[in-house]
């Protein structure tokens, strides 16, 4: 008689980019989307997420807009422009409502926006209808 496999193993959980210059809001996001059972990076800037992003798989980039170096919009059209990583998802977050401004540098990918201060569930809502 033959042994029977079964898999006891845990889908892959989905890989969530955390880029904000802030570390405390790294924190923040980082730790709730790992409650929610999400694997994170994060990255202080824009030029730091394009070196993850080459880095490593990313399902989702949660996406600050105001950062030092190279800006949310900067780090938008230059990931759209490399068709590799243009299908990446994108949560923008920020204080301000552009979504106007931004919709258009998303090209044909996926994008969300979340207005800041961010509430949890909000926040788990909008990755997971981006994720999907």
């Amino acid at each position: 008689m033959q042994p029977t496999l079964t898999s006891t193993t845990q889908p892959i959980a989905k890989t969530i980019l955390v880029v904000d210059d802030y570390a405390s809001v790294r924190f923040y996001h980082t730790n709730l989307l790992r409650q929610a059972g999400y694997q994170c990076l994060d990255a202080r800037d824009g030029f730091e997420a394009l070196e993850k992003v080459r880095q490593h798989r990313v399902d989702l980039i949660l996406l600050d807009l105001i950062m030092p170096k190279m800006s949310g919009e900067e780090f938008i059209v230059k990931i759209r422009a490399v068709t590799e990583y243009a299908g990446i998802p994108l949560l923008v977050i920020t204080s301000e409502s552009v979504e106007d401004k931004i919709r258009h540098l998303a090209g044909s990918g996926k994008i969300g926006f979340a207005v800041k201060p961010l509430v949890p569930g909000v926040l788990l809502e909008s990755v997971r209808k981006l994720i999907s």
